[in-house]
């Protein structure tokens, strides 16, 4: 039935389906592919049961593909009687409720049936999730031990080299290649005695980063052979060993018989061949719940946990699926939100698992979004991971790589967190306004402070020199011609100082004659204007340095897209998602405080003294009357005559 009536909306600025009936989600494989929001999703990592996304994960790749998503849609609203009860997200289901015309819902049916009855509910009407899931650990558990009994363990094989057997593993693992290639250096060293300095560490390698920190070498060190090559079969203990392999090697050397004196190719390989049987031994005598072949009693327990998992999960996917309804709905969650954030007196609800830092890192900022990385960490849980906070509403001023703060996952733990990165852009329009003059106000700022700690440090070190040239003139025994060329030098060199400090003065007086040219010409043009032209100047003006901010943030709060977010961390995103500024103002939220609150705080500023506030706002009123009074005059906005007379009296007080 290709011409079913879809129900669309707009979210987001995009388009969509609209899943919100059992109907909708029979005919999900008539939906063209075009119009799905979503391709493909990981099965790890969401807010969603992850046994409910591998049942849905039918190849087991780790993805859940739209193909996969269609099949389970069929399956489900083929073994169900009522398919609205999929839109239920309930974990129990009626036993009437399966659909048992068909195949696959008859079986359902009477597996659910003896599942009730291994657990001693044979009168229930109805199966849970906790039921199947009960019954089927349990039958598992005892395949599993049954497997395990029926292992012939006569042949038992002890570990190699007693509890270090794992150590001496890892350690062989590392080193296999590099002492693999020692003894295929000595060989060549053997055969041919004059290409031995070629075969060894090359002393030019190690000069070209002897003047580095050798510590951040460790990679180019690493590469350079273990031992140093002389043309020996074998590799001596006592041998100096390349600092990048010391660790390994050194357990190696434990677990060989004390009386050894060197290593040969042989030993290393028995040291592998000791170990490679140890693990095959051990591999064939485990067996693990997916070794277990299941029974057709088992296997219909499965699938009844299956059902009671897709019934109640799969309807929340296809909100995060084939439309972003939870995304976008204000009330929810989608399952990519792993918590919120809580920094700098507001909550960041837009917050996902970092998956790949790289291709987040590289991506993200794609997204027009200003995002926070955090590392995460609790003590109390034992677990750390990184996630990306989206910041929509406010300033950004206090953040900053190294802030600490909260986070607060979906089950309500909290956690603590550390920004470790920072994507910046734009919030908002106002905050883009100000922002070129909050960069003003700091370069102002560390011009000066990187001024004043120059100066500072010209001074110390000219204290210091003062000083030991005086020391050094203590302990000199100078002649009177010494002395003399000493004190022609000092005179000299004073002369050098007034001609610098001179030269600096004389920079400065004129770029303080510039300014004021400046001030003067931009004064003499504001006198020039109209009234009515002040206003429409100081907006040009602002317009001028904040414009360009402004335009470009209300470009990128247009494209705001949280696409290439998911896209690193595996989602397959077929249609934009985007984040415009209403929407985006509700995954932040700022505190709000009662307006009209009178508090008294007992460590406030001292308040000026009520005289000398009266005295102060009389000086502004006056300054204020006395600005109105000279534009006034020049402009001749109002005939005065009073004030021309007053300006003649006090000028010349004794004229008639």
């Amino acid at each position: 039935m290709a011409d079913y009536k879809w129900t669309y909306s707009r979210i987001g600025g995009v388009t969509r389906v609209c899943i919100g009936s059992g109907e909708d989600i029979a005919h999900l494989a008539e939906l063209d592919i075009k119009k799905w929001t979503v391709l493909s999703c990981p099965v790890k990592g969401l807010e969603i049961d992850e046994a409910s996304l591998k049942y849905m994960d039918t190849n087991n790749d780790g993805s859940i593909r739209r193909d996969e998503v269609v099949s389970v849609a069929n399956w489900l609203t083929r073994v169900l009687k009522d398919k609205e009860i999929i839109l239920e997200g309930r974990d129990t289901l009626p036993l009437d409720a399966l659909n048992q015309d068909d195949a696959d819902g008859k079986a359902l049916y009477d597996a659910s049936v003896k599942i009730l009855k291994e657990l001693g509910k044979a009168d229930a009407k109805e199966i849970s999730l906790a039921d199947s899931s009960s019954c089927l650990a349990t039958f598992l558990k005892n395949k599993l031990e049954a497997a395990l009994a029926a292992i012939d363990k006569s042949a038992e094989l002890e570990a190699p080299f007693g509890d270090q057997t794992d150590a001496v593993e890892a350690a062989y693992n590392a080193l296999d290649a590099k002492i693999k290639d020692f003894f295929m250096r000595s060989k060549l060293a053997e055969f041919s005695s004059e290409s031995t300095s070629a075969l060894d560490v090359q002393t030019s390698r190690i000069e070209a980063i002897s003047a580095d920190n050798l510590t951040q070498k460790m990679d180019e060190i690493a590469s350079y052979p273990i031992a140093r090559i002389d043309g020996s079969a074998e590799l001596s203990l006592k041998a100096a060993i390349n600092p990048a392999w010391v660790a390994q090697f050194n357990v190696i050397k434990g677990a060989l018989d004390p009386k050894a004196k060197a290593l040969t190719e042989a030993m290393w390989a028995e040291i592998g061949a000791k170990i490679k049987a140890y693990r095959d031994w051990q591999a064939s005598v485990t067996v693990t719940e997916a070794d277990i072949k299941l029974d057709d009693e088992t296997a219909g327990v499965q699938l009844v946990d299956k059902l009671l998992h897709l019934t109640r999960d799969f309807y929340t996917l296809l909100k995060n699926y084939v439309s972003f309804q939870d995304f976008y709905n204000v009330e929810k969650k989608a399952i990519f939100q792993c918590g919120t954030l809580v920094i700098d007196q507001r909550t960041c609800d837009f917050c996902v698992k970092v998956a790949d830092a790289a291709a987040l890192t590289a991506q993200a900022p794609k997204s027009g979004m200003f995002l926070v990385t955090c590392a995460v960490t609790s003590k109390v849980y034992n677990e750390s991971y990184s996630i990306m906070a989206a910041v929509t509403v406010g300033d950004v001023d206090d953040l900053f790589v190294g802030k600490n703060c909260i986070f607060y996952d979906r089950k309500g733990r909290d956690f603590d967190a550390r920004v470790t990165a920072i994507i910046d852009n734009p919030i908002s329009i106002p905050q883009a306004m100000w922002r070129p003059y909050k960069k003003m106000i700091k370069l102002i700022e560390d011009n000066i402070e990187k001024y004043a700690a120059e100066k500072d440090k010209a001074q110390s070190e000219s204290a210091a020199a003062a000083i030991n040239q005086k020391s050094e003139a203590v302990k000199s025994d100078l002649s009177a011609v010494e002395k003399s060329e000493v004190k022609k030098n000092e005179a000299v060199a004073g002369t050098f100082d007034i001609a610098k400090y001179a030269g600096i003065f004389a920079a400065v007086g004129m770029a303080v004659g510039m300014i004021g040219s400046a001030l003067v010409a931009v004064g003499s043009g504001i006198m020039g204007l109209k009234w009515w032209q002040f206003p429409l100047v100081i907006l040009a003006i602002m317009l001028v340095i904040s414009g360009p901010s402004m335009f470009l943030a209300w470009l990128k709060l247009r494209k705001r897209n949280l696409t290439p977010v998911l896209n690193a961390n595996g989602w397959a995103i077929n249609a934009s998602a985007k984040i415009n500024i209403p929407f985006g103002e509700t995954l932040t939220q700022q505190a709000v405080y009662p307006v009209g609150m009178k508090l008294k705080d007992p460590y406030a500023d001292r308040k000026m003294p009520w005289w000398k506030k009266v005295l102060l706002w009389i000086v502004c009123i006056v300054l204020f009357a006395l600005f109105l009074l000279v534009i006034n005059k020049h402009y001749g906005w109002i005939e005065l005559p009073f004030v021309d007379d007053f300006i003649r009296m006090v000028r010349n007080p004794f004229a008639e």
